[in-house]
């Protein structure tokens, strides 16, 4: 397809595209997560996972945050990277691991979701406002194999898709062109091990707000951009017309579940274009977009607060999804009846 930069483009700001080493033509990204009432114990139940995430096959970042959901519950959430499959997979089918996972309960108040993704480099752009040397934050940019090179691709609508690769050659259109969520019961997921097929194409977000380091710009940041950036997430939550399947809006965490100043969003849609729509003519990321360039435009000095994102749109059979004991607004728990492989009883 073609490119869509305007000619002689010169970003407003500058910004930092992802390089990962040579040779390396996929990652994996993994939510693992506890959905509870309560935000004790959501933290009880992501603390039993956190054992697992050790060892030979470990990831090699492994992040942490917490959100309530849509229907009042929360949920903390393990975000973590491995940039060999192979690992992964070692990882994964590990003895500790499988028990684990096929051992949760199958009743009670506590559930327990994860979402898999191998990534294929061609389908997936990375962008931050900021150089790690310079600002150390979190995401797969974190770990030392990956560098980061400033790019004039930023700072114009359609700017995400030209840097993802294989837009040059694909149209990358989604299996799933109208997401028009379904609306199982309580007793269709509850107490149940669920499955979900998940269409090619499908896009996932993280993007990620880091104000740890900030001093000039920390307040204006906190009073001004947050909240119409969590106004925006809200909306995506709760307006499946926008092509959005799901939207978590977390507060980073540490490894024990102390507030972090971080933040990211993650959020799945069915399709690139969906997420481009929203981007660039949707009210509520207009103004995120808006309030940002207020912030950046200051006089105050250099921007020191951190943004960053990483965007995948993601192949047909690339995307592990599986829900114990969930409620039916879980993450793609609303696709329709046909997507959906229920086991029984775990």
């Amino acid at each position: 397809m073609p490119r869509t930069g305007p000619p002689r483009h010169a970003p407003r700001v500058p910004a930092y595209a992802a390089r990962f080493p040579e040779g390396t033509e996929e990652f994996v990204f993994v939510q693992y997560a506890c959905q509870a009432p309560s935000a004790e114990e959501a933290a009880q139940g992501a603390a039993t996972l956190a054992g697992h995430f050790t060892g030979p096959h470990q990831p090699d970042v492994l992040d942490r945050g917490s959100f309530v959901d849509t229907a009042g519950l929360h949920n903390v959430v393990w975000l973590a990277y491995w940039y060999d499959p192979q690992v992964y997979s070692k990882w994964e089918e590990s003895a500790s691991v499988r028990s684990a996972w096929s051992g949760l309960p199958d009743l009670g108040p506590v559930g327990h979701w994860r979402e898999v993704c191998v990534i294929p480099l061609e389908r997936n752009e990375i962008l931050h406002s900021h150089h790690c040397d310079d600002y150390a934050t979190s995401g797969v940019c974190q770990h030392e194999a990956v560098e980061m090179h400033e790019t004039p691709v930023h700072d114009y609508w359609g700017a995400a898709r030209d840097r993802i690769p294989a837009s040059a050659t694909e149209a990358l259109e989604p299996e799933l062109p109208v997401f028009v969520p379904s609306a199982p019961g309580e007793g269709e997921t509850r107490g149940r091990r669920i499955t979900v097929e998940v269409p090619g194409n499908v896009t996932l977000i993280r993007t990620a707000q880091d104000w740890s380091a900030s001093t000039l710009y920390r307040e204006k940041y906190l009073a001004d951009v947050r909240p119409v950036k969590d106004r925006g997430v809200d909306f995506l939550a709760t307006n499946p017309d926008s092509g959005c399947i799901a939207a978590r809006n977390l507060v980073e965490e540490s490894a024990d579940g102390a507030p972090l100043d971080r933040a990211c969003t993650l959020a799945w849609f069915a399709s690139l274009e969906h997420l481009m729509t929203w981007c660039r003519s949707h009210r509520t990321h207009l103004e995120i977009y808006a309030s940002f360039y207020r912030m950046a435009g200051g006089a105050e000095g250099p921007l020191d607060v951190a943004f960053w994102h990483e965007v995948s749109v993601l192949p047909s059979g690339s995307v592990t999804a599986e829900y114990v004991n969930c409620h039916p607004r879980t993450g793609f728990l609303p696709l329709p009846d046909s997507h959906r492989r229920v086991s029984g009883s775990v």
